[in-house]
């Protein structure tokens, strides 16, 4: 039940169409006043380093942007301190120019690898503590966790943290967020 449970919410967040249905090329690229990011930026972050992050990391598995080929079909030409952004200036974010079905595309391919990659966890190794030092300043108390944990906290957590990202610049925008 637990795995289900896992795996279906990795799929949702990883199916972004319905998050930005109806979207404009210039909505999508649209930097609130005083803050760098864009939703065509959160969405691209989300899933690169939901990718990195719990193939490489966790998985220690090739990423899905590695392993299917997908730099020649959402190039980056700089991506900042990561593979995924962080440290992107506002000019590198506003002119990031991605095909949007490419990128939804990309998304559901990590969500399902991802689902696959929990398919053959062992026991052990879903209970296996994971060591994570680059969050001991940044969220205390966490910097250890279960190799299942830290898969949920990037797989779902993270991603889940960027659409809501999304949604609060279409506000910002003047658009209607998620439907409730």
């Amino acid at each position: 039940m637990a795995a289900n449970v896992l795996s279906t919410n990795i799929a949702f967040w990883h199916a972004p169409a319905i998050f930005i249905k109806g979207l404009t090329p210039d909505q999508l690229h649209w930097q609130p006043e005083n803050h760098d990011t864009s939703i065509m930026f959160a969405l691209w972050h989300a899933y690169r380093s939901s990718d990195d992050l719990v193939h490489g990391l966790l998985l220690r598995r090739p990423t899905v942007f590695a392993s299917q080929g997908w730099a020649s079909r959402l190039p980056v030409g700089e991506t900042g301190r990561s593979a995924f952004g962080n440290g992107m200036t506002r000019d590198q974010i506003g002119s990031l120019r991605l095909d949007l079905p490419e990128l939804c595309a990309y998304a559901s391919a990590v969500g399902a690898s991802i689902n696959a990659g929990l398919d053959a966890l062992s026991p052990e190794d879903a209970a296996a503590e994971i060591a994570l030092p680059f969050f001991t300043d940044v969220y205390p108390g966490y910097d250890r966790m279960s190799r299942l944990e830290a898969v949920a906290f990037f797989g779902i957590g993270h991603v889940a943290e960027h659409l809501g990202e999304a949604q609060l610049v279409k506000g910002l925008m003047g658009l209607q967020g998620a439907l409730l």
